[in-house]
């Protein structure tokens, strides 16, 4: 299966957003194997936003103590260094980045509650 129809969230939306511009002369097209890295802070901002989607997570800053980055205003900024640690710590390939996060913030959330 194209890997362009498996996980659209990783992918560039339109040409325009091609991370290095690249138009084939002859063909006039971009590469379809030009993928965002995971890093981009385009992808982790699209990542935390799909997170606080999933998880319902509203303005504010209740989270930053939750995930333990008190020094951040914002749950939205917590997220992003959360994210940005989780994707430090173990590699994850680009089909399961976003179901690797769900799991691990699932957990993390429930810590908090339980504990």
């Amino acid at each position: 299966m194209n890997t362009l129809l498996e996980n659209p969230l990783l992918h560039p939306q339109h040409p325009s957003h091609f991370s290095s511009g690249y138009v084939n002369q002859h063909s006039g097209q971009y590469p379809l194997n030009n993928d965002y890295q995971i890093e981009d802070p385009r992808v982790v901002r699209r990542l935390v936003n799909n997170l606080m989607y999933l998880f319902n997570i509203q303005p504010g800053d209740y989270l930053t103590f939750v995930l333990g980055y008190g020094h951040c205003r914002s749950n939205e900024q917590a997220l992003q260094y959360w994210v940005m640690d989780q994707l430090t710590d173990c590699p994850v390939d680009q089909d399961q980045v976003l179901t690797v996060l769900v799991d691990a913030l699932k957990e993390q959330l429930n810590l908090e509650v339980y504990s």
